[in-house]
């Protein structure tokens, strides 16, 4: 049979190299065209030589995660917060089977003060009034001395008094700050922001400014808190998944029960789950069905029927029945230990702008310390200005250098979306993603259970030879098919299987990748395969029969024996009813799509067609799908791909973006992929790169707003137009609330976001 080179059904010609019926992408990475008519370029061996004259190591960012580890989470990666953890509380939380993983360490600030106050204590106690928080208490107590100065002030009270009362407000609020600043300098060595606020606290009440300086601590304070508040925020989105698992299990014992710790239950033990409960482990239903809500998991907010045979997760909630289910991995293994752990690790993968702004914030505050010497120092001395004016124009230029503001714009709004986007069922497993799906040209997607359901089923039996009937040829094709774990052969052997027919032995068993199955059956050597295996062979098969099942979209499956071609099997797969729409609103994008598959190329054809792909590839081979994104990457730039994450691991650790579906079911898609579709949904696809843009958007609005504000203040500092009060409130206290509040607009973002 001749090798049909043609996607068109209509197409007459053997040999067909018209673009137009063959929507593949040129394969010479030289080639500037992305389809030209050189036939030459069509050859996959170019891309083979590519691969092996080129280092692509430079994208495979394949990483083998330790999910016992303890991960402390510093957001912030400048010099100041490498490897100084000096804080004293030990990180033995209770957990040592790996289950709890409460220990988040986080640090948004990068600044010198904020690494020294890394403690445990909690910020606003749940539950209480807010007066009862002793940051609150702080406030409140400054903010009252600070009016009671300024109405004394007015009422033209002994000026000794007014100092004290202000002075009262600026220890209460600047105590903690002195204590910061004290560490700093003294263990660090280091001149922290806190410090800062001292010299310029203690300078004001010198110049006689005392209102000054009770304003600066007070609004540092504030300003502080709410960088702690962002922190608090951003811990317990971790947490939040944390406390999803319960803590307890009930294990079926004989007859009866007993409540015990889930770090505690083995695999293979048997737990009950009755109807509100939550799944204490991730295993598998053995008695019973029920609705099971896994928002908490997959972040589809519909329950989900479970029966006997179909997998749970540890955390999700059992809404209505009454469930036994047997324990198949440990507590510390469960897909909601290694969400938590992930999402942890996602903080130490930091993205270019993350690094940028904190170079940038390194040289910041030390030209801003020798700017504000000059301005006290320069008019007075060289050009006879007065030097107390000088000075209260340096300590405004003094405050405005607190970098803090500056360093949060960026990790806030990065922590916003990674948390947002797992409460949505995606795990990105760092800031650099978020980042760089903004950057992506082309999206990859397999086939088989990326834009079809993967539920194969036997649609059609074609017996060529009759001396074999319908039946024997399910058994020979079941039989060879029996060792494969691939879809096609399931649904082979699940046909055979539902309707009785023997699977007989085979021996001298070869796998072809890519192309099919051959072994001895009872002495006899047969096969089953694709197109691809019998193409170029003496066995003679009509051209019309393969175009009429590949033209309905169908998979063919040939099963011979030595001789000839015995019958021709077809399995169809359903379209995923959503696929059309994502592909659609990716096009809308300027996002090119591809699909890779092994299928023959109008059945690969059929199902592009109908969904609107943009290029289709077909009768690949397992290693072609890596080559193939290679090239794909030097037509259009930057590439996403999207598989199931087992089949096609190699080709999501060489993506630009490596995307995963149906993580929850699936360990290695989850350690392989940079981004985990926690379901089998890929209409979270636009809403990760709207996800991306967004975010991307709002940080871009953080760090000019900083430097603009930042640069305002110091020109207004200089010309005296504004006061120290004022340099600290919209320098420092308003630019943090801005900030924040800004980055809290990613977390609110729903699914989707258009």
């Amino acid at each position: 049979m001749m090798e049909n080179r043609c996607y068109d059904a209509d197409c007459g010609e053997e040999i067909c190299y018209n673009p137009k019926h063959y929507n593949y992408i040129c394969f010479d990475p030289e080639c500037n065209k992305i389809q030209c008519k050189d036939s030459k370029h069509y050859d996959k061996q170019l891309l083979r030589d590519y691969q092996e004259n080129t280092d692509l190591s430079i994208y495979d960012h394949r990483k083998e995660m330790d999910y016992d580890k303890d991960v402390e989470i510093s957001l912030c990666a400048c010099p100041d917060c490498e490897d100084n953890h000096e804080h004293g509380h030990s990180h033995d939380h209770g957990h040592e089977h790996g289950h709890r993983h409460d220990d988040v360490d986080m640090s948004i600030c990068g600044c010198p003060d904020c690494e020294e106050d890394n403690s445990d204590k909690e910020l606003l106690t749940e539950g209480k009034p807010l007066i009862t928080n002793r940051p609150i208490q702080i406030i409140v107590a400054s903010g009252i001395c600070f009016v009671a100065g300024y109405i004394l002030e007015l009422l033209s009270i002994n000026s000794t008094l007014v100092t004290l009362v202000f002075m009262l407000g600026a220890l209460i609020a600047g105590y903690e700050i002195a204590i910061l600043a004290y560490k700093s300098l003294v263990k660090r060595h280091t001149v922290g922001p806190a410090m800062l606020m001292c010299v310029a606290c203690v300078a004001s009440f010198i110049i006689g400014h005392p209102e000054e300086g009770a304003a600066v601590t007070l609004l540092y304070y504030i300003a502080e808190f709410l960088e702690d508040y962002a922190e608090h925020r951003a811990k317990r989105s971790i947490k939040s998944l944390v406390e999803i698992a319960p803590e307890t299990a009930r294990v079926k014992v004989g007859e009866s029960e007993e409540l015990r710790n889930v770090v505690d239950v083995n695999i293979g033990e048997i737990v009950i789950v009755k109807p509100g409960d939550k799944v204490p482990l991730d295993g598998e239903v053995v008695l019973g069905s029920s609705s099971i809500n896994q928002a908490s998991i997959t972040g589809e907010s519909v329950p989900v029927f479970k029966e006997v045979g179909d997998e749970v997760f540890s955390g999700t909630v059992n809404e209505d029945g009454y469930l036994e289910v047997v324990v198949t991995k440990k507590a510390k293994d469960s897909v909601i230990s290694k969400i938590v752990t992930l999402v942890k690790m996602s903080q130490l993968n930091r993205s270019e702008t993350e690094t940028l702004v904190e170079k940038i914030a390194k040289y910041y505050t030390p030209i801003m310390m020798i700017a504000a010497i000059c301005v006290a120092l320069i008019p007075s001395v060289v050009f006879g200005q007065n030097l107390t004016d000088w000075v209260y124009k340096a300590l405004s230029l003094l405050v405005i250098s607190c970098p803090c503001a500056f360093l949060i714009s960026t990790p806030v709004g990065m922590v916003s979306a990674i948390t947002s986007a797992t409460k949505n069922g995606v795990l990105i497993k760092g800031s650099s993603y978020v980042e760089e799906m903004r950057n992506v040209k082309a999206v990859i997607f397999d086939k088989t259970g990326t834009l079809t359901e993967g539920k194969l089923i036997l649609s059609d039996v074609e017996v060529l030879d009759e001396n074999f009937s319908k039946e024997d040829i399910i058994g020979i094709a079941a039989s060879l098919e029996n060792q494969s774990s691939h879809p096609i052969a399931k649904s082979i052997v699940n046909y055979a299987q539902i309707n009785g027919i023997a699977i007989n032995e085979i021996n001298d068993f070869r796998n072809i990748p890519g192309k099919g199955i051959i072994a001895n059956i009872e002495g006899e050597r047969y096969y089953a395969a694709n197109e691809s295996l019998i193409e170029g062979s003496l066995f003679d098969v009509s051209k019309d029969e393969i175009n009429k099942y590949s033209a309905e979209g169908k998979t063919i499956i040939f099963v011979g024996n030595s001789k000839k071609v015995l019958a021709i099997i077809t399995v169809s797969d359903k379209i995923r009813s959503n696929a059309s729409q994502v592909i659609a609103e990716l096009k809308e994008d300027g996002i090119r799509t591809v699909m890779l598959t092994g299928d023959n190329k109008l059945a690969a054809n059929s199902v592009a067609s109908e969904i609107g792909i943009d290029h289709v590839y077909s009768n690949l081979m397992p290693e072609d799908k890596l080559n193939i994104l290679d090239s794909i990457r030097n037509k259009f730039g930057d590439v996403a791909m999207v598989g199931d994450g087992i089949n096609d691991a190699p080709a999501l650790a060489r993506a630009n973006i490596g995307v995963a579906m149906g993580a929850a079911g699936s360990d290695v898609a989850i350690e392989t992929a940079d981004v985990a579709l926690m379901q089998d949904d890929i209409s979270k696809l636009p809403y990760l790169f709207s996800l991306s843009h967004k975010t991307m958007g709002i940080i871009k609005q953080n760090i000019t707003v900083a430097i603009a504000v930042k640069l305002l203040c110091v020109v207004l500092a200089i010309l005296g137009i504004i006061t120290l009060m004022m340099s600290v409130g919209f320098g420092d206290l308003g630019l943090t609330m801005l900030v924040i509040l800004n980055s809290f607009r990613i977390g609110m973002v729903k699914d989707p976001l258009f």
